[in-house]
């Protein structure tokens, strides 16, 4: 027989008080144990080491002292309760969307390096890659699936040599970020025709024929040939015999 579980109102109200202890930019009532503040402490260097691990780019354009009043907002603005590092990453990107003042290029640069960090957690399985060719006649015995992992992103600055450059004025710049087989990052940069051709391939598998007989009005049948082996051996794609 089930049974409904009634928090008491007192430990109800000791967490309340526990959490506004902990959120409070200052101690309540200017004072607290050293546990309290040995706490506090460790929470706040918890959310400023996640937003120097996984956003590092967005730190280097703000100082320390910036550092700590986002962690003291988000603290005292946000009710997020997981403690998960994870889960801080993702708590704090919705936070800085919401309610942080923040610039459109600062916002796409945070989104951009949780992207990142996002494929880099990924437990999806990369296949080794198999170097296929696609003769002539052969299209309709190969699947084509994206790599598990695959994010793609248009930003409003280019990335060189994993830093953000803002010298390409308001154009969009469009990258897939993805892991390999051997677990490394990378990130290529995408014309608008690659991405219009991932995006007809994304979350499904295809034939290389089918996809041949669909791209056929807008790229030629040894340009698509090519296109597929290319990004096949750069592992955006998978190429694979059906049987």
């Amino acid at each position: 027989m089930a049974t409904n579980t009634v928090v008491p109102a007192l430990l109800v109200e000791m967490e309340a008080e526990f959490s506004a202890q902990l959120r409070a930019r200052t101690p309540i009532g200017g004072t607290c144990s050293s546990g309290m503040s040995l706490y506090r402490k460790i929470i706040r260097d918890n959310i400023g080491g996640v937003l120097r691990s996984v956003f590092p780019l967005f730190c280097r354009c703000i100082n320390e002292a910036e550092i700590r009043e986002l962690v003291e907002v988000y603290l005292s603005r946000h009710s997020a309760s997981q403690p998960e590092f994870h889960q801080v990453a993702t708590e704090l990107l919705l936070f800085m969307r919401q309610h942080y003042p923040i610039s459109p290029h600062d916002l796409a640069l945070l989104e951009y390096e949780w992207l990142m960090y996002a494929v880099e957690i990924d437990d999806s399985n990369v296949p080794f890659p198999q170097k296929i060719s696609l003769p002539l006649g052969k299209a309709a015995e190969v699947d084509v699936a994206c790599n598990p992992t695959l994010k793609m992103v248009a930003l409003p600055f280019l990335i060189q040599e994993g830093e953000p450059c803002y010298e390409d004025g308001e154009q969009l710049n469009y990258y897939a970020l993805y892991r390999k087989h051997n677990n490394t990052l990378y990130q290529k940069q995408l014309s608008q025709l690659d991405v219009q051709l991932i995006s007809a391939i994304h979350e499904q598998i295809i034939s290389a024929e089918q996809m041949l007989n669909n791209a056929a009005l807008s790229l030629a049948d040894i340009s698509l040939r090519s296109w597929l082996e290319t990004n096949n051996n750069d592992e955006i794609l998978s190429l694979k015999y059906i049987g």
